[in-house]
């Protein structure tokens, strides 16, 4: 079960005493979390209903302890433990939560969060077979768009089904960007029942992730604007500087090779088989082969290289790093 499901079983039915939220995407875990607080919670019953526990800076005996001790105001206590996947577990920690969540007291709720949970070991075998287990991972785009809409009607708003589907392509399949951006909408439409895809265009801008392609794109026209603009993007979206370094250099190793095999005279239905790569990715690059000269790559590799070096060992700011390399990649001479 994903993480999104549980929250939609949640607002419906019966909360389950115990629940497991593991992934990357960290926004359903809060939505979840959010959802049993104020179910439960309130401002008079917070310091005594409500623990909060760091995984690394705690013990599995405190976090069962917290769920069977009886709350001073009485009703359900909310227990939420994080970063399981940071805590150093051993033979000795392992069975007593697996017996805790195997028999969990009835007027708890115990919440367990991690953003990796490797299914080999016992304890996240065990953590992931429970009722309340959900996987935190955005969701397919198709799923986006009625989720989208049902956020929408909780509001008191119609979202048509092409303003939600607007609203994915700006932004990506990125739940609690779009979550931002659709508060936005909301207060931007006033009183306005309906919001339309016209809407949406006056208030969420353009910051769908943008193919590694397009910055190569950039980079041969000599746009610097616009590949440092593509590049902003890639950070702002997450994405790690090494990273980011290794798609670029990438890119320049395969438009190399797809450009040294059509100079012998390979057909291009055969260059992808010859270097190892999926078809559409050679006629990717195929587009550029005419356009990088053999000393323009070979300037770019020197680049490369001095950027991983200092991404590396220099303990300069990565994201200055890729702007210079960005910058010198564009006023390459060749």
């Amino acid at each position: 079960m994903t993480a999104l499901e549980l929250i939609q079983q949640l607002e419906s039915g019966t909360p389950h005493p115990v629940y497991f939220l593991y992934g990357e995407e960290d926004f359903f875990q809060r939505e979840l979390i959010a959802t049993l607080t104020r179910r439960w919670i309130t401002p008079d019953n917070r310091d005594f209903n409500l623990e909060t526990f760091e995984a690394k800076a705690s013990t599995v005996h405190e976090w069962i302890g917290a769920c069977k001790t009886l709350s001073f105001f009485g009703g359900e206590k909310l227990v939420i433990v994080r970063g399981l996947d940071e805590f150093k577990w051993d033979d000795a920690n392992v069975p007593p939560l697996l017996d805790y969540v195997s028999d969990p007291v009835p007027d708890a709720c115990l919440v367990l969060t991690a953003r990796k949970a490797d299914r080999k070991r016992k304890i996240y075998k065990g953590l992931t077979k429970i009722k309340g287990a959900g996987e935190c991972a955005a969701p397919r785009e198709a799923a986006l768009t009625p989720w989208l809409r049902n956020r929408a009607k909780e509001s008191g708003r119609t979202l048509s089904a092409g303003a939600a589907r607007l609203m994915i392509e700006r932004v990506g399949p990125k739940p609690g960007l779009l979550a931002g951006e659709l508060e936005k909408v909301i207060t931007f439409a006033g009183k306005t029942p309906s919001i339309d895809e016209q809407t949406v265009r006056e208030v969420v801008g353009e910051t769908r992730l943008e193919k590694i392609f397009d910055l190569t794109d950039a980079l041969k026209i000599k746009n610097p604007s616009k590949a440092l603009r593509i590049l902003r993007n890639h950070l702002e979206h997450g994405e790690e500087p090494v990273k980011l370094l290794g798609m670029i250099a990438w890119q320049f190793r395969l438009i190399w090779e797809v450009k040294h095999h059509q100079a012998t005279g390979t057909p291009p239905s055969r260059i992808a088989q010859k270097i190892g790569v999926a078809p559409f990715q050679a006629e990717q690059a195929l587009r550029y082969t005419g356009k990088f000269s053999e000393g323009q790559l070979r300037e770019g590799f020197r680049s490369l290289f001095r950027a991983d070096r200092e991404l590396k060992g220099s303990g300069k700011a990565p994201e200055g790093i890729l702007e210079t390399l960005v910058l010198r990649l564009c006023s390459a001479g060749g």
